[in-house]
């Protein structure tokens, strides 16, 4: 009986110390990577992918706690650590960089590029025109992650020409080492 119990005790020792290992920090190279694979799974290979370079926060600047409860409701199974670090990192837009690992081909589109266009009447057809083929532009937020980078939320905005386009909150879940839509709640449509 003596002779099991140090081996019981290994045992309760190492289930323990696994319970109560806290998960390590992601590093921002890390959450960059995975940034970008949310990115890519949202951007089609067939004609020119554009992308506006500002990001999108879509939190409601009066109230933020709105923005957050809306995404809770259509989303049910986002994290607490998920939702916390989309409101954290949307605080403010920030501008996407050129040479994100995509892996398609891709067209940054900046604010004023995009005003001389759609300013004119017919701009979903200069737009294709311009960028080669090009049907619309996508609109990203930056993406909240829970902290073992297996869960994500991002703000998707797809614009095709004028009263044509959709918005979505997507909740994103990384199952076998691919990003998948888990859950996603529509918000604006024209």
């Amino acid at each position: 009986m003596f002779t099991k119990a140090p081996i019981v005790l290994l045992a309760l020792s190492l289930i323990a110390c696994s319970l109560f290992t806290p998960v390590a920090t992601p590093t921002a190279a890390d959450i960059e990577k995975e940034e970008q694979a949310v990115y890519s799974f949202f951007i089609s290979d067939d004609g020119t992918a554009l992308i506006f370079q500002e990001t999108s926060t879509n939190i409601s600047q009066d109230d933020p706690k709105e923005s957050m409860e809306f995404m809770k409701s259509g989303l049910k199974s986002i994290s607490k650590d998920t939702i916390n670090s989309y409101i954290d990192r949307n605080a403010q837009p920030s501008l996407l960089a050129p040479d994100m690992q995509l892996g398609v081909d891709y067209t940054i589109v900046t604010a004023d590029d995009l005003q001389k266009i759609t300013s004119r009447p017919n701009w979903g057809e200069l737009l294709t025109e311009k960028y080669n083929g090009a049907h619309g532009y996508v609109i990203f937020s930056r993406v909240g992650f829970n902290n073992s980078l297996d869960q994500a939320v991002i703000y998707v905005g797809h614009v095709a020409g004028p009263l044509m386009g959709t918005g979505y909150y997507y909740l994103m879940e990384k199952q076998n080492g691919e990003w998948k839509i888990k859950e996603q709640v529509m918000v604006w449509i024209s």
